[in-house]
């Protein structure tokens, strides 16, 4: 790849991020807020919806950084069987993320967030606070499909 080729891919993927941050800087702004209760706060739906699409925008960007080393003449093997494995690691992640978000729900709760990191596992449950019995259930189901130990995962209830 010559470049010149190099250098426009760049600079896309430049503008493609200033582009973001823009685009998340305007639209998050408090005046903004479409749904605002009473004391100013955002709701929980609110929190989870604006949590969940950044969590999809950073994903994306993170997978057109991927596939562009991975499309690239000029990456080297070892780069793109980073990259390859990078995507892997991401894809699977987010299918944990959505299965879990899923079984929590099941347990009769009305939202949460998973994150899976490299070392720990986040959930964030709406709830004012959670019984023992709760947290239990929700400890046993994350650990048994991720196989991480109890250290690795934190829960939190959230009242917005």
């Amino acid at each position: 790849m010559s470049k010149k080729k190099k250098i426009i891919v760049l600079v896309s993927m430049v503008a493609l991020l200033v582009l973001t941050g823009c685009l998340n800087y305007f639209l998050n702004r408090p005046g903004n807020a479409q749904n605002v209760d009473a004391d100013n706060q955002t709701s929980y739906s609110d929190y989870f919806a604006a949590s969940r699409a950044d969590r999809e925008s950073s994903r994306s960007e993170t997978v057109m950084y991927y596939e562009a080393i991975i499309g690239s003449e000029a990456s080297s093997e070892e780069a793109k069987a980073n990259a390859e494995a990078g995507l892997a690691a991401l894809v699977s992640g987010m299918d944990t993320e959505q299965r879990l978000e899923a079984l929590i729900k099941s347990l009769g709760f009305d939202d949460c967030l998973v994150t899976v990191g490299a070392e720990n596992i986040n959930v964030i449950i709406k709830s004012d606070a959670l019984t023992d019995q709760e947290v239990a259930q929700v400890l046993d189901m994350v650990t048994t499909e991720t196989g991480k130990t109890l250290e690795f995962v934190r829960i939190k209830p959230i009242d917005l």
